[in-house]
């Protein structure tokens, strides 16, 4: 079976559907049933940076290394576009150019179809482009652009709602990261049950509880992080629901178990940031919270396991990566009860209503008391939190993703 798959998002995105992409093809690579498999990873090759370059040569030569093991065949086909280009090519002006063509030009000496007529396509970033042959999967993270549509630039907003219900009706099937995410695309988009597979997410295993204090502690000081903290971890936008999170720090850090803790927010800036940074200055925070730009992947674990408490109270998440990396370092967990978050983390983190300053507080104090008390509470919930990251594995979310790809190329 030959499968293409496209890699732009794991060269051009650290974070986010980049980190999906690259983990969910290190898996598949490493099963031992995608031996008779022969992988194609296509990517947007136009305008990338040194970091991202340098990038491209070391997946290359990590998987070249394979060559003579019982790895699957990995190849690398890039073309000669840059990702903007090719988006408004595709799906703003809708040209009707096929991703063979475009594969074609970035080889120019070859005639042959530089992705080898792949059995099954795999886009795993919300839309499909034209392309002549194969069969084509698309992964839909989530519905954010429609079901929070506030929280989105506007350019953005309008590419979505116009391109995703094109490709999810072009695309002969539909992966999803939750069942909840199956249910949105059910009732905005009409997307037929049977044509949708949830495919859950995973924890690499170097998340895990870590006992080593002097590592730790040497990454609490080359971060600058205070001896206790409430940490967030994501991209600064306004689905994060960081300015609700920061009046309910407000209302707490000057009670007894507020006092001596810091709130650290670490992630690059995204979009329509401004709003949060001014609420965090009207509340007065803004030389009280510790703020970390992206935290490099190495330094994820020790990160989370340095927080007393990790806050997460999304107005809405395809699935939550973050959250299930801070349950797997047996860190307590605050998240909001809504889309995914409600799926995956009900019973193993103490949950509150996005919506609501009131929840989100009363949340973050049951969190801390017990953890300054008896920690009984906490104690069930992150044993059960450990247990059920078990089951959340990019191994798991690979072999299903084999699956789907075996039963999309015998109905091809």
């Amino acid at each position: 079976m030959k499968v293409a798959i496209d890699y732009t998002p794991a060269v051009r995105q650290s974070g986010g559907i980049g980190r999906w992409t690259r983990s969910l093809v290190d898996a598949l690579v490493s099963l031992e049933e995608a031996r008779d498999t022969r992988f194609v990873l296509f990517y947007a090759g136009g305008g990338l940076n040194e970091k991202q370059q340098e990038f491209v040569r070391t997946e290359q030569a990590k998987y070249a290394a394979l060559k003579n093991s019982s790895s699957p065949e990995v190849r690398f086909v890039r073309l000669p576009f840059s990702e903007p280009v090719l988006t408004r090519l595709w799906q703003r002006l809708r040209l009707p150019l096929p991703l063979e063509l475009m594969a074609r030009l970035g080889q120019p000496l070859s005639l042959a179809n530089p992705l080898g007529n792949p059995d099954v396509l795999h886009f795993p970033d919300f839309v499909v482009p034209p392309h002549l042959g194969g069969r084509s999967l698309v992964t839909v993270h989530d519905l954010s652009f429609m079901i929070t549509p506030e929280c989105a630039e506007e350019s953005l907003r309008q590419y979505l709602t116009a391109a995703v219900p094109r490709s999810v009706r072009r695309a002969d099937r539909v992966s999803v990261d939750a069942a909840a995410i199956k249910n949105d695309l059910a009732e905005r988009l009409q997307v037929p049950l049977e044509k949708m597979t949830v495919i859950y997410g995973g924890v690499g295993p170097e998340f895990h509880p870590i006992t080593d204090t002097a590592y730790l502690e040497e990454v609490r000081g080359r971060l600058k992080l205070p001896e206790h903290f409430l940490l967030f971890l994501g991209t600064i936008e306004p689905r994060k629901n960081l300015a609700r999170l920061a009046e309910a720090w407000a209302r707490i850090k000057n009670t007894n178990v507020g006092r001596g803790r810091k709130l650290v927010l670490g992630g690059r800036k995204g979009w329509l940031y401004e709003p949060i940074l001014e609420r965090i200055d009207e509340l007065g925070l803004r030389d009280e919270i510790v703020w970390l730009d992206f935290v490099p992947e190495g330094d994820l674990a020790a990160v989370y396991n340095l927080a007393d408490l990790f806050c997460f109270p999304s107005l809405y998440e395809g699935f939550g990566i973050p959250p299930l990396e801070a349950l797997a370092c047996g860190t307590p967990v605050v998240t909001a009860n809504n889309s995914s978050l409600a799926e995956i983390f009900r019973g193993a983190a103490l949950m509150c209503e996005a919506t609501e300053v009131d929840s989100i507080a009363r949340a973050l104090r049951q969190g801390l008391e017990s953890l300054d008390g008896d920690g009984q509470l906490l104690a069930g919930l992150q044993a059960e939190g450990l247990k059920r990251v078990k089951t959340f594995t990019w191994e798991r979310a690979a072999g299903e993703a084999l699956s789907l790809y075996r039963e999309m190329s015998r109905k091809g």
